[in-house]
């Protein structure tokens, strides 16, 4: 008997989930965005993809990848510093949304790492930072379009960094 009652259960369970995605709406996209660490810039290529339950509440995952190094002195020394890699998870609400296009907020926490090195040295560093922004996307046709954002991110060391992105968005679903 409960075995039945189990599988009765989880079989509602997946028919109600399967339901719910339908009504939900997946986007991934991939750009660029430029970073501003206090005054180190780096540029990254972003991949990002999204789940919003309804048109005004989603959550979001991305990947940033950095490309290049960026030459630093700090005193009669210079050193490279890279731009591994930030990875974070974000709420995201939009509070104006249409078939065309949506503003949107989001808010989120992210892991950054980064490698430097000078004289002949290196090392590597990671930090956690929370992390908000603004941002607007439109589309040009039912699946296809623009989306650009800043976000701000304040990490746990004190540090704060700005990023700047366009990306091109495609639908999936809903």
């Amino acid at each position: 008997m409960f075995r039945t009652v189990l599988v009765s259960s989880l079989s509602v369970l997946a028919l109600a989930a399967g339901a719910s995605a339908q009504d939900g709406q997946f986007r991934v996209g991939v750009g660029y965005e430029a970073a501003d660490f206090d005054g180190a810039n780096f540029d990254t290529v972003v991949a990002r993809g999204s789940y919003d339950f309804t048109r005004y509440l989603g959550v979001e995952g991305q990947l940033n990848i950095g490309l290049g190094d960026e030459s630093v002195t700090v005193g009669a020394v210079t050193g490279d510093v890279s731009l591994d890699y930030v990875a974070g998870v974000f709420g995201v609400v939009r509070p104006f949304s249409n078939e065309n296009g949506s503003v949107f907020l989001r808010a989120g926490y992210t892991t950054t790492e980064g490698e430097a090195s000078a004289a002949g040295l290196s090392f590597s560093a990671d930090d956690q930072a929370w992390a908000y922004g603004v941002g607007g996307e439109y589309y040009f046709d039912a699946r296809n379009g623009v989306r650009v954002d800043y976000t701000r991110y304040d990490y746990d060391d004190g540090g704060e960094a700005d990023f700047y992105g366009i990306s091109y968005v495609r639908r999936i679903g809903g």
